[in-house]
């Protein structure tokens, strides 16, 4: 059996196809992890969820922002960018089926056997892991449940902190947690999250000089073990291959390329596509 992660698809369902074709994926035998932001942005977006969906247990999905975005619009809690990058819902007769799998969508994967691990921006250098994973599994029990879900989503701030808050309000907590695993790109040398650098957009931001005050997370988290911890969203960044770290979002929607690593057999080559340039970086 071969395990392969592979980065952001973002809708890209075409350069999916070339890609498995390209490893030789067998459904059968072999299992496939992807990193979140499987949707939006892309061609087909629709076609994309239902493959990845269908594939069942032979695929580990992520919660992206991307996804967490639909459902939070699906839940009645949209914003401007899910009423204008998210039309192709309403396309959708399977629309309450999509739904409920998108809320299903873990906020980490673990496999020990495999020595691996994979979210979809990163960890909080400040968490250990259990910590990591005792918030995630929170994350995914409120997602799925429908009165906690509308609570969460309410109740999020415009603002976040730089830190884990240390407060009695579990929500606080929870709502931090959930920005980190699925937005965080970078924190300062003291560990403190930067959410955003003055002056630049979003998409493809965060592209971090020689010279920058700002470290990736990766960077200043100090878990023991060798464990790889497999990671998207950073598309500025492409091909990252830090170590023990492996970043995979490669920019494919931006007309970059689409990325899968093997996992069982690390030593095996990167296999990448090339990609069309559906949407202009920001």
């Amino acid at each position: 059996m071969a395990v392969y992660a592979i980065g952001d698809v973002h809708g890209c369902l075409p350069q999916l196809l070339e890609l498995l074709e390209a490893i030789r994926f067998r459904p059968a035998r072999d299992r496939l992890w992807f990193v979140g932001d499987i949707i939006n942005r892309g061609p087909d977006s629709l076609g994309t969820l239902r493959f990845v969906r269908d594939l069942g247990d032979r695929a580990v999905t992520l919660m992206g922002n991307h996804e967490l975005r639909a459902i939070s619009g699906l839940s009645g809690h949209g914003d401007r960018a899910f009423a204008n990058q998210m039309g192709f819902f309403a396309q959708a007769p399977d629309l309450p089926e999509i739904h409920q799998w998108l809320r299903g969508l873990p906020l980490m994967h673990h496999d020990a056997g495999l020595g691996a691990m994979m979210v979809h921006a990163g960890f909080f250098p400040g968490w250990s892991f259990h910590r990591a994973r005792e918030l995630a599994d929170r994350l995914q029990e409120i997602l799925r449940d429908d009165r906690r879900i509308s609570t969460l989503f309410s109740s999020a701030s415009s603002s976040l902190p730089d830190l884990e808050p240390v407060v009695t309000e579990e929500m606080a907590s929870l709502h931090f947690a959930l920005a980190v695993m699925t937005r965080m790109r970078i924190c300062q040398p003291d560990g403190r999250v930067v959410w955003s650098i003055p002056g630049e957009k979003s998409g493809m931001a965060f592209r971090l000089e020689p010279d920058s005050p700002y470290r990736p997370w990766y960077e200043l988290l100090d878990w023991p073990g060798e464990e790889r911890v497999v990671y998207g969203h950073w598309a500025v960044a492409g091909l990252s291959l830090n170590g023990r770290f492996k970043g995979l979002d490669s920019g494919c929607v931006y007309g970059g390329r689409l990325s899968a690593i093997r996992l069982d057999h690390p030593e095996t080559p990167v296999t990448q596509v090339t990609c069309p340039c559906y949407v202009a970086p920001e």
